[in-house]
């Protein structure tokens, strides 16, 4: 049931290792979990390719960030709703606009933290994820009539209190700040430790429905990568023969505009490239 699992490749964030994060669920028992470091994916195919060795059925998501701010976290369904999530991704990025909406994916979920967004301004697809600090503001609301767009929220950060020790020099180094005058709002909740699914269950007890609501999204969740083949696009213009012709023709054409002398020797070392990139099925 955990939905919001960081890596070290949530850089300056995250502590564990994409083995350790494994391993972790493994002693843990938990059968499924989803990856979602911060606006990254860096680590997300190594995910997919050990997770079965720890007994572990992976699901791919990214944590959106402006800083250290949650807005919400994606979760694909599919190899299609990952695509979609690195293209808004990459959006966000390209645009350096942190606090962009999220789009309306048709193969993604997308999970607000509590109190970003109202119950009633919910699309589908759109969930509200409930940490356990948030139970003591919920009872203020009317989540009764809403109790099917609410989730279990119980990010993992850590393993113990060493780990968010560490986590909080990184945060300080983020900020380029003193440890002492680190604000709370730039570092995770020290509570951000994986639990045993029964804790987990025990810590949700009085909220039945949230633990059902986040199985069931997850049970909607496979991810599926073919390792070992090479995925490089075979021909661009439909023939291997006028592809590598098209390919030296530009790379000539690029050379006139990044050197002003061509020498014997530059163009001793553009055919051993061309050769090199023929060869190995890469035009």
């Amino acid at each position: 049931m955990y939905i919001n699992c960081h890596s070290y490749f949530s850089f300056k964030y995250g502590l564990m290792s994409i083995e350790e994060l494994l391993t972790e669920a493994q002693s843990k028992k938990i059968d499924s979990l989803v990856l979602t470091d911060i606006n990254n994916t860096s680590g997300c195919l190594d995910f997919v390719r050990h997770a079965s060795k720890f007994n572990v059925k992976p699901i791919l998501g990214i944590d959106f960030r402006d800083g250290a701010t949650q807005q919400y976290i994606g979760i694909a369904k599919n190899n299609e709703g990952f695509q979609e999530l690195n293209q808004h991704l990459t959006k966000r990025i390209a645009s350096a606009d942190l606090k962009a909406e999220p789009e309306a994916f048709k193969n993604a979920y997308v999970i607000y933290p509590f109190g970003l967004k109202s119950f009633e301004n919910l699309n589908e697809g759109e969930y509200i994820g409930i940490r356990s600090l948030d139970f003591n503001k919920l009872i203020f609301t009317d989540w009764q009539k809403y109790q099917h767009k609410l989730i279990v929220l119980h990010p993992v950060t850590f393993r113990n209190k060493k780990d968010f020790n560490a986590h909080r020099l990184l945060r300080a180094i983020d900020n380029n700040t003193l440890l002492s005058k680190l604000p709370l709002k730039e570092q995770a909740q020290e509570s951000e430790i994986m639990l045993g699914e029964n804790e987990l269950k025990a810590l949700y007890n009085n909220y039945p429905q949230l633990i059902e609501n986040t199985k069931e999204l997850l049970s909607n969740c496979h991810i599926d990568f073919e390792f070992g083949k090479s995925k490089n696009k075979q021909l661009f213009t439909g023939n291997a023969a006028e592809d590598i012709s098209l390919l030296k023709k530009l790379t000539y054409e690029g050379l006139e505009h990044r050197y002003t002398d061509i020498t014997e020797q530059i163009k001793n070392r553009v055919e051993k490239e061309l050769k090199l990139i023929h060869e190995m099925g890469f035009c």
